[in-house]
């Protein structure tokens, strides 16, 4: 069984861990082999005692102080997210790992946690969900946006039957074109139409081509809303091509009565 001080030797660098991180450590202890866990509860103080005695404080009693408050907050942390809850029988100061707890496990199970709730599959087009969120949850924020992207550009020129030569803006804006884009929507005010083809330009411009270019630094969050506007713009290239199949169809249906 892995124990806290194997996971996390310094006693600094386990007070510098944020509380999420330092709960999918502990969580990885409390769900290992022999753990007081397996055998029903934990406390809490019991735990930070023994925790303190293990690690090298040097004499420093505001850094016991700060490694007692840092597991604190992480174990509460794992009990507001449903992985720790309190014993319901008659040691209600005692507490237990959940049925959630024990599917996620470790610190690697905390992270793909909040992997999902920070971009949650039900939001990606099932192309993304292919091929960019899994470099998202490796924390390769720029790789998933270049990813998502070009496979909006693939897929817009596929959709066009556009040759490998058409790349990029113009390709968008041909494709797009309010009067002679093939995936543009007719039944729209041309100023919408317009405004489509710039949404995409744009976008394939803005997030796409600087990737292909040069090294850009993406911070997570801004990453998620890329991989979710990409998402959205490739929904509405599947909505044209929906509805452009369902016209041929129309179209080559005999007449009623015919």
């Amino acid at each position: 069984m892995a124990t806290l001080i194997q996971l996390v030797p310094d006693a600094q660098t386990l007070v510098d861990l944020q509380p999420s991180e330092l709960g999918g450590y502990l969580l990885e202890v409390l769900t290992g082999p022999n753990s007081p866990a397996q055998h029903g509860l934990v406390h809490l103080g019991s735990y930070v005692s023994r925790i303190e005695g293990e690690y090298d404080h040097r004499g420093r009693r505001e850094l016991q102080q700060e490694l007692a408050n840092s597991i604190s907050a992480a174990w509460n942390w794992l009990k507001v997210n449903g992985l720790l809850c309190s014993d319901t029988g008659i040691n209600p100061a005692f507490d237990r790992v959940t049925k959630l707890g024990r599917q996620v496990a470790n610190a690697s199970g905390v992270r793909g946690m909040l992997s999902e709730e920070l971009l949650p599959s039900a939001f990606l087009h099932p192309t993304l969900l292919r091929d960019a969120r899994p470099l998202f949850m490796q924390g390769r924020f720029e790789t998933a946006v270049f990813e998502a992207f070009k496979a909006l550009e693939v897929t817009t020129r596929a959709a066009g039957n556009y040759g490998a030569d058409r790349i990029g803006v113009p390709l968008m804006s041909a494709a797009f074109h309010p009067d002679e884009g093939p995936l543009t929507d007719r039944t729209l005010e041309r100023g919408e139409r317009v405004a489509l083809m710039n949404l995409m330009t744009g976008a394939i411009g803005s997030y796409k081509n600087p990737a292909s270019h040069r090294k850009v630094e993406i911070q997570r969050d801004e990453a998620r809303e890329m991989l979710i506007l990409a998402s959205h713009l490739l929904k509405i290239i599947d909505a044209r091509l929906a509805a452009i199949q369902e016209k041929a169809v129309q179209g080559s249906a005999p007449a009623l009565g015919g």
